[in-house]
């Protein structure tokens, strides 16, 4: 064609414009295709191929494990290439996949969204922490523990919490700054600090009682997760499928990801 689609640089391979045109042209067509087999797929009432998930990083291993086991469990002829990216990373759109799971509102652009349900988040510490340190009585007392701060794109998260009208941002001594929740979970699972956690993601500790809920009455605003796929998919059935499903089933998902920690006192033997 005597144009140049890509160039070489020290991260890789990476597209040029005329590159990403081409890419596009060719997904339609692609597309096409695949949506022909799927026609004919449908009229024997089953869906097969290969879906490609990416999430952001944050809560990628609980939200899209439990996403691609419950619709695996229900297509067994369905296959899936799940792969996980800091939130900046999914932004600047440096790849290609057929559905996105993204917490936040994502960047306005062509891709099209739906909404599969929200995240909240709570303070949450150990027994062990409770007994070395009490049960903090007062935001202010919140202040003068350690935490887990957990690191979003190189900035710490904010932990902004609301009761009735009432909003405040706490500043916990950062104790451990981390850049992912499980091991945010696994510090505060071990009794070392308090944390700011999704509620979700600590649902199994509280339960079992490797975690205790510290000033309840504190909570975050609602995080909003969407489910974000190319327009050029938007007619594939087996895509629409699992948007549907992970959109109508979410609820179910977050309250029972498949994925805890609970710590485990080992005896001197």
């Amino acid at each position: 064609m005597h144009v140049e689609l890509f160039v070489r640089k020290a991260k890789g391979l990476e597209l040029t414009d005329a590159g990403k045109e081409f890419l596009d042209h060719a997904a339609i067509i692609f597309d096409t295709c695949e949506n022909a087999v799927s026609a004919a797929q449908r009229a024997h009432s089953t869906i097969s191929g290969r879906i490609r998930i990416v999430a952001s990083s944050a809560f990628g291993t609980s939200l899209i494990g439990a996403a691609a086991q419950y619709f695996a469990k229900h297509n067994p002829h369905i296959d899936f290439d799940l792969q996980m990216y800091p939130n900046d990373k999914i932004i600047a759109g440096q790849f290609d996949f057929d559905c996105m799971i993204f917490v936040g509102d994502p960047p306005t652009s062509s891709l099209l969204r739906r909404k599969m349900g929200n995240v909240s988040y709570g303070l949450y510490a150990s027994p062990h922490f409770i007994e070395k340190n009490g049960i903090p009585a007062s935001l202010d007392e919140i202040n003068s523990c350690n935490g887990v701060v957990y690191m979003r794109n190189g900035l710490p998260e904010q932990w902004r919490l609301r009761n009735g009208k009432r909003i405040v941002n706490l500043n916990p001594h950062a104790r451990f700054n981390v850049n992912e929740y499980w091991m945010a979970k696994y510090f505060a699972v071990e009794g070392l600090v308090i944390g700011y956690l999704p509620d979700f993601f600590v649902r199994y500790e509280v339960e079992q009682g490797g975690l205790v809920p510290i000033l309840p009455e504190w909570r975050s605003d609602d995080t909003p997760v969407y489910a974000v796929y190319p327009q050029h998919r938007y007619r594939n059935p087996r895509i629409m499928k699992l948007i549907d499903s992970m959109c109508s089933q979410f609820d179910e998902f977050v309250r029972s990801p498949g994925y805890r920690a609970v710590r485990i006192d080992y005896g001197q033997g």
